[in-house]
C-alpha cells in the first residue's frame, strides 16, 4: 500500500531507532534551503551536506523531496505554535487571546517567507501542498474546529456558524494580507486587521 503524502520513508520500516537529533538537523537544513531557494534548491545532497549527515541518511528517512519539505515546514511551524502555547493558557481561551497569538506567529519574517515559498510553488509542485496539508494542516484544523466549538459553547461564536468555513475565511484573510496587500505585515498592523476580520465574522473579542 503506498504511503500517504508527507509520510517519512522509514515510518513503516524496522530496525535501529531514528535519532531525533539527526532528524532535527535534516529538517532545519531542508527548511533553511527552502526559504532561501524554493523547492528546486532542496536536493537531498544539499540537505545532507548542510545537516552534516550522509545522503543515504536522508533517503532512508524521506520518500520524496516534497515529503521532506512538508515535514520541515510543519516542524518549524510547530515550534512557533509551541512558543505561543507556552504562555499562560487563560488568554488563549478568548478571541482576543487567539488574535494576539495569530498576530505574533504570522508577523514573523520566517513565517512570511515560508508561506510565500509554499504558495508560490503550488503550480509546479502540487504534491508539496498535498503533503503539507496532510502533515500539518489536517491536525491543526481539527484543533481549530475544537477551539471554535468551545468558543461557541461560551457564546463567542454564532450558533449557526460553520466552523470549517470560519477557518477557511480566517486563513484566507491572513494569506491575502501577507501575500497580496503591499503593507500591513507587521504585528502592530496585523493585530487590528485580525480584530476587524473576527468582528465581521461575528466572533466576539
Amino acid at each position: 500500500m503506498p504511503m500517504a503524502p508527507g509520510t517519512p520513508a522509514s515510518a513503516a520500516s524496522r530496525g535501529r531507532p531514528r535519532s531525533p537529533l539527526v532528524d532535527r538537523a535534516i529538517l532545519r537544513a531542508a527548511l533553511e534551503l527552502f526559504r532561501e531557494h524554493g523547492v528546486d534548491g532542496v536536493g537531498f545532497e544539499q540537505v545532507a551536506e548542510m545537516a552534516g549527515v550522509a545522503r543515504t541518511t536522508v533517503y532512508r528517512r524521506w520518500s520524496s523531496r516534497e515529503s521532506l519539505i512538508a515535514e520541515a515546514i510543519a516542524n518549524g511551524r510547530g515550534a512557533d505554535d509551541e512558543d505561543v502555547m507556552r504562555k499562560p493558557l487563560s488568554p488563549l481561551s478568548t478571541a482576543r487571546g487567539v488574535i494576539d497569538a495569530l498576530a505574533e506567529i504570522v508577523s514573523s519574517a520566517d513565517y512570511q517567507t515560508t508561506v510565500a515559498r509554499l504558495v508560490g510553488s503550488t503550480p509546479d509542485h502540487p504534491r508539496l501542498m498535498a503533503a503539507y496539508w496532510h502533515t500539518y494542516l489536517v491536525p491543526r484544523r481539527k484543533a481549530g474546529v475544537e477551539a471554535i466549538e468551545t468558543a461557541r459553547a461560551r457564546g463567542l461564536v454564532r450558533r449557526e456558524a460553520d466552523a470549517e468555513l470560519l477557518l477557511d475565511l480566517i486563513g484566507g484573510a491572513i494569506m491575502y494580507r501577507l501575500l497580496v496587500h503591499p503593507r500591513g505585515k507587521t504585528q502592530i498592523r496585523i493585530r487590528p486587521y485580525l480584530q476587524k476580520v473576527m468582528r465581521e465574522l461575528g466572533l466576539t473579542a
